[in-house]
């Protein structure tokens, strides 16, 4: 069955939000990388293009594919555009529950009901924000591990996870070769 993720939108452009974002453009998703803050932006777009190069080094990108990888990928801090046409969201922003709780608030508001959210959180248990999230039964925690090391991705799922979104979220990792 195809996978029916396209667009991947990636909240917070640090380490982990760019590696994961990286990683869904290199299997031709549209990326968008959201974050609140301007200098977070900038700072994230030099990375991404040290992280690309770094991908090519390691062999899990080709060169002659990376130019197309990085042409997928948008920065936003518009959450309406940012949000409007997203089929997954990628949660990397601080550790703190209530803040992801607001900002997937935020994000329910604005995104299509079909939108799965994800949280690549390590420490948090996905109960934690699933209601918070706004759309428990398309909630989960999808943790990311560095992508140039490894292409293991943990699907965590909390009770309240549909069958159809651990589904839909296990199509979407070997789509993106994380698995």
């Amino acid at each position: 069955v195809m996978n029916s993720i396209k667009n991947v939108l990636i909240l917070g452009s640090g380490t982990m939000g760019l590696q994961i974002g990286l990683q869904c453009a290199a299997y031709d998703m549209n990326v968008i990388i959201f974050d609140v803050k301007q200098k977070a932006v900038e700072t994230g777009l030099l990375r991404l293009r040290k992280l690309a190069d770094a991908m090519v080094r390691h062999q899990r990108v080709t060169g002659g594919r990376i130019e197309q990888t990085l042409g997928r990928i948008q920065f936003s801090m518009d959450p309406q555009t940012a949000g409007k046409n997203a089929d997954l969201i990628s949660e990397s922003i601080p550790e703190d529950p209530d803040l992801k709780s607001n900002v997937f608030s935020q994000f329910n508001a604005i995104c299509p009901a079909h939108t799965i959210f994800t949280t690549n959180s390590s420490t948090l248990v996905p109960s934690m924000i699933a209601d918070g999230s706004g759309r428990p039964d398309r909630f989960a925690a999808l943790h990311f591990h560095s992508i140039l090391v490894t292409n293991i991705v943990d699907v965590m799922p909390h009770p309240g996870t549909s069958g159809q979104t651990i589904e839909k979220l296990l199509k979407f990792c070997k789509a993106i070769d994380q698995y």
